[in-house]
């Protein structure tokens, strides 16, 4: 029998667990995602990584390790374990071979559970992502009716609370001009949220988000 990375992708909730190590099963933190897409997105992702992994590691009771959780069709879960930034293969070995596919999906997990300036989040809608001073969480877009295609955009629709709950609600818009970079202020504090490339120019529309301090 062939193994494989998932037996269905009838899938549509992601639960991301990062226990505070791999012998110690606390929780230190987690993360729900209920957007299908995303869901569907990171699964295949985790496809591309090759499932032959051809090298056996033995860790030690401090080692990293986060668990992806994903609910699929007749109430089935299944699971994914990564070790130091390693992702467990079906063959229940690791890849020696650096992946770019599975460096960037750890990155993506990391800023999910870990969210802060300057790292890439990925844009899931009505997820909240606690910052340290404030929370965001994305909406979602609307689109005009294109009924010319020079006149057509988008809205992208963000929330910000700061630690009282007050909140602040951002519309990005994307046309015939790229997104702008948006400022906000949080108790007397700076911050810009980028959604059309990092301040180092690597592209983030339409897919990822960025803040850093002014």
């Amino acid at each position: 029998m062939t193994r494989q990375w998932f037996n269905s992708k009838e899938c549509i909730a992601l639960e991301i667990k990062k226990y505070k190590s791999i012998s110690a099963h606390e929780i230190a933190n987690a993360v729900t995602i209920e957007d299908s897409k995303v869901v569907e997105d990171i699964m295949q992702r985790i496809e591309h990584i090759p499932m032959a992994g051809d090298m056996m590691v033995s860790f030690g009771p401090n080692a990293e390790r986060i668990s992806l959780f994903f609910h699929c069709a007749n109430k089935t879960i299944q699971t994914v374990n990564i070790y130091q930034k390693r992702f467990k293969t079906p063959s229940t070995g690791f890849n020696s071979e650096k992946n770019e596919t599975e460096s960037s999906l750890y990155s993506d997990i990391d800023a999910l559970l870990f969210p802060d300036l300057k790292k890439k989040i990925i844009k899931i809608k009505n997820l909240e992502l606690n910052f340290v001073n404030f929370s965001l969480t994305y909406l979602g877009e609307t689109h005009s009716e294109k009924q010319l295609a020079t006149a057509s955009w988008e809205k992208y629709k963000f929330l910000i609370k700061d630690n009282s709950n007050n909140e602040q609600r951002i519309d990005i818009i994307s046309g015939q001009q790229p997104p702008m970079p948006y400022q906000f202020s949080i108790d007397g504090s700076g911050f810009t949220l980028m959604t059309y490339q990092t301040e180092m120019k690597e592209r983030l529309f339409p897919d990822y988000f960025q803040v850093f301090a002014r």
